[in-house]
């Protein structure tokens, strides 16, 4: 009995032993599968002098433009005098080059009034929202009722401040100012605007805010919170009220100039600007074709917590962070590739951050960790600081180049570079590959001490450019323009036309694909065939020369008279054609485009499905603005 009694137990033993064997690979399995990497598959941004297109903002990091300016003369109205005359402080900053109060009301379905109250951070997260969107190869107003987040940063609240001010004068109250300035309607108009019905959450961590926002957005794709996520930030510098407050802090520099990690570094200098990233789930984003420009490993946010003071940053912390992160990202010791920092050019807030980082990394890595940061061409955008680290990072990562680093002369004595594996690039280099993947890591520290990281890693798709025109034979190709007016159409023409002579990298079925996937429907609809891109700008500077809009132009269909009679060669209805079968016989895509043009609403993403065309970088829809300002409100 005994000995049956010890056989019956060992034989449960080792069943045990078994099960507990097989759910722990259960449970790693479907850890691997929770918190899969995320695709990075749309950006837009506005940033300091001109760099409004992700292609703008490339080609001044790549060429190490100083993007800090004076104040712009509208602005300069609401300078501070007194005292402040003359401070070095208020002489220049990283300045958009656009008039930060035009607004498309109409688009944006504002009342003018509506646009007047409301904060213009608001207004510019929306349109750059929007240019995110089209970016990634969704038309705008096609994700309605969509599981989609929107995770917005921002700090300052400047224009209900004056609004405030203006109260006291006037002693009106209007609803307006509520839903225009209040932070939850930052992602909450988005959201509302849109039709999205995924988390609507707004952070305010100040500098980390938008790269808060990002790590918050990944965690709600992990959660299945949402299946597409929105995340960035604003910062606009409306008074110079705040950029005095903040000189106060002593840590602003007097030259205004981001001197990072260098011995001359004597503060940071304000920025102002806005960056949306588009996320989906790896496995979502490849199922639905889209262009991914890179991909999430890890993130994470951590807190200072008792440090020297509240507004001093805690290096222990941010090593801590980093640790977990990388850890996370599945990154050895010797860690990423380079490392996009918080580099606010303090003389604490530098070498805190740089030794961190030293202490982390091994000495006797074989190759230098290339850290660098943005801020020394554009400022601190603080609560959009890190959402412009993380696309500069993803372009780095897609172009394969390191930017260099401005001012950076002399290494500062306050960092231990004797014992550092680093290297600040002073020139722009080419990231040369490993064995692995190129990996890199983005810092955002906020003033009041919560800290965040994230990993990034490139992505290389399967397909070569080479295989993409290959694929598919000589043929029209349809682009198609839809705007609220015929006024508007022309926008989008001379946008288009521009482009088209700037660029001449890109194959017809490339930007038949890109354009036709990624535009809103509006009242006004029409289509041009063009073979070759040559084709292309004939016909549309042929439509432009003619102001009336009524010579009729070959190829051109401006309205119903225009469209050719539909087929009858499928047993298909039309919306269940796919471009795929439209190879064999041409003119059923004819009769999709002119169903479209009769109203019909198409699912474009749908109908491209399985293609294997890639998106690419067009001109984004062509706001129609008018100004609404303070000074509007005042007159």
């Amino acid at each position: 009995m005994e000995n049956n009694n010890t056989v019956d137990r060992s034989d449960i033993i080792k069943k045990a032993l078994e099960e507990i064997k097989r759910l722990k690979k259960k449970v790693a399995e479907n850890q691997t599968s929770l918190f899969e990497p995320i695709a990075v598959v749309g950006l837009a941004c506005r940033f300091p002098k001109g760099a409004n297109t992700p292609a703008k903002f490339w080609k001044a990091l790549q060429e190490q433009k100083d993007l800090i300016g004076p104040v712009p003369e509208k602005r300069a109205d609401h300078s501070l005098g007194g005292a402040w005359e003359g401070s070095p402080f208020l002489k220049e900053a990283g300045y958009l080059e656009e008039d930060i109060e035009d607004f498309d009301h109409r688009l944006f379905r504002f009342s003018p009034r509506e646009a007047e109250r409301t904060d213009p951070q608001q207004r510019l997260f929306l349109k750059v929202c929007w240019e995110a969107l089209e970016n990634a190869g969704y038309a705008p107003d096609s994700l309605r009722g969509s599981k989609t987040g929107v995770y917005a940063g921002i700090m300052l609240m400047e224009y209900m401040q004056q609004l405030t001010s203006e109260r006291k004068l006037t002693a009106q109250f209007d609803p307006y100012d509520v839903s225009g300035n209040g932070f939850s309607f930052l992602s909450g108009r988005t959201s509302y605007f849109f039709g999205f019905q995924g988390p609507g959450i707004t952070t305010d961590t100040a500098c980390s805010s938008s790269l808060v926002s990002i790590d918050q957005a990944c965690k709600g794709l992990w959660m299945d919170d949402c299946k597409m996520a929105l995340a960035g930030g604003v910062n606009l510098l409306l008074f110079q009220d705040s950029t005095a407050l903040f000189s106060s802090l002593n840590i602003l520099s007097p030259d205004c100039r981001c001197k990072s990690f260098d011995a001359a570094a004597n503060g940071t200098v304000r920025g102002e600007g806005c960056g949306v990233v588009v996320l989906k789930k790896l496995s979502d984003a490849l199922q639905d074709g889209d262009h991914i420009h890179a991909v999430i490993k890890a993130t994470g946010v951590n807190q200072g917590g008792l440090s020297s003071g509240p507004t001093v940053p805690h290096g222990p912390s941010q090593e801590m962070l980093l640790k977990e992160v990388w850890k996370k990202a599945g990154l050895s010791e010797t860690g990423p590739d380079y490392i996009e920092a918080h580099g606010t050019g303090t003389e604490i807030g530098d070498p805190i951050e740089m030794n961190s980082i030293i202490h982390l990394l091994p000495k006797e890595r074989k190759t230098p960790v290339f850290i660098g940061t943005v801020k020394s061409n554009l400022g601190h955008l603080e609560a959009a600081a890190g959402v412009a680290g993380f696309i500069k990072t993803v372009l780095a990562l897609e172009n394969k180049k390191i930017p260099g680093n401005l001012h950076f002369n002399t290494p500062s004595g306050h960092i231990n570079w004797s014992e550092s594996c680093i290297e600040i690039p002073r020139q722009t280099i080419e990231w040369n590959k490993s064995q692995k993947p190129r990996t890199a890591a983005i810092s955002s520290f906020g003033l009041s001490g919560t800290n965040a990281h994230i990993v990034l890693e490139e992505y290389e798709t399967a397909i070569t450019p080479a295989q993409e025109k290959t694929a598919y034979p000589e043929r029209q190709w349809p682009l198609r323009f839809s705007a609220r007016s015929l006024s508007c159409i022309r926008d989008q023409w001379i946008a288009f036309v521009a482009f088209l002579k700037e660029n001449e990298n890109w194959s017809m079925d490339q930007l038949s694909y890109s354009h036709n996937v990624s535009r809103a429907d509006f009242k006004e609809k029409q289509v041009i065939w063009a073979a070759t891109k040559e084709e292309a700008l004939h016909i549309l500077e042929t439509a432009l020369a003619d102001e009336s809009d009524e010579v009729p132009v070959k190829n051109l269909w401006r309205n119903s008279a225009d469209l050719p009679q539909v087929t009858d060669s499928s047993e298909k209805s039309l919306q269940e054609i796919r471009f795929s079968d439209t190879k064999t016989n041409p003119d059923l895509e004819q009769d999709v485009f002119a169903d479209w043009v009769k109203g019909k609403k198409t699912d474009w993403k749908s109908y491209y499905r399985g293609s294997g065309l890639r998106k690419i970088n067009i001109p984004n829809y062509q706001f129609r603005e008018k100004v609404f300002g303070l000074k509007t409100i005042q007159s």
